[in-house]
């Protein structure tokens, strides 16, 4: 009888990961508004920021955000799947399985 490990434990590091990059994402884009505040703040009237350098910037650091919150989905999806084929599982617990010994892998001679 084959053990199925539970995967659940994976699926805990890696929501800890997303909360903890989502922390410094968050972090850093209020930094980087507070510095762009400042500088449109204290630029010269007379040369003024680049108005194209200025909604790039603001573009790369959404696309990042937006990035975050894709895998945070994406991340979801996985431990949903996950949580499907255990419970799928369980309607084997207790029942005889007969699998095709044609396809059945060899290991130093015999099959498991």
């Amino acid at each position: 009888m084959t053990t199925i490990a539970p995967t659940s434990p994976t699926a805990a590091a890696s929501t800890a990961a997303n909360a903890e990059d989502n922390t410094e994402i968050a972090s850093n884009f209020t930094t980087f508004l507070k510095m762009l505040t400042t500088q449109l703040q204290n630029q010269d009237p007379l040369s003024p920021m680049d108005t194209n350098q200025f909604t790039q910037q603001l573009v790369e650091f959404a696309s990042v955000e937006q990035q975050m919150k894709s895998n945070d989905s994406l991340s979801t999806l996985v431990s949903l799947d996950q949580a499907a084929q255990t419970t799928s599982a369980l309607n084997l617990v207790g029942a005889t399985v007969v699998v095709d010994g044609s396809t059945t892998q060899l290991n130093n001679g015999s099959a498991t």
